[in-house]
């Protein structure tokens, strides 16, 4: 009888060895992955702190003084606006209009009016140029005969 004790007892902490073991493993494995996770994790800090190390020195190098300074002076140039104008000039806004001569614009042709112009205002530098180098011009020609 003994001995069935014994037997039973010695099961028992058989079992509880058995459930320790498999509960060490489950934890271990997942100090293992916690492990692994936490080294990813910090590649991934790494990696964003070198990406965002320009945009940190860039706002280090705002004068917070002048930056607050400027903010106030929006703040205080927004209250004086008059939103309901505002709102109202909008709501006089006609949509459909704007929308009508933006569908029958012809953007060649608009592209090409703008490179005219743009050549013309060229153009006319470069005879402003010209122009201002006259006098001196005139000068050297008739100031010395």
């Amino acid at each position: 009888m003994n001995k069935n004790l014994s037997d039973n007892k010695t099961d028992g902490l058989l079992r509880e060895l058995k459930f320790t073991r498999i509960i060490c493993m489950i934890s271990s494995v997942l100090t293992l992955c916690l492990l692994l996770g936490g080294v990813i994790l910090y590649g991934r800090v790494r990696e964003l702190s070198e990406i965002c190390e320009p945009a940190v020195e860039k706002i280090s190098d705002i004068d917070m003084k002048s930056f607050n300074d400027t903010l106030n002076h929006v703040n205080a140039t927004l209250e004086r606006v008059d939103w309901e104008q505002v709102a109202d000039s909008l709501g006089k806004l006609d949509v459909d209009a704007i929308n009508s001569a933006i569908e029958g614009l012809d953007t060649k042709e608009l592209s090409e009016t703008l490179k005219n112009l743009n050549d013309a205002v060229e153009k006319i530098k470069e005879l402003g140029e010209r122009l201002s180098s006259l006098p001196a011009w005139l000068n050297d020609k008739f100031g010395k005969g």
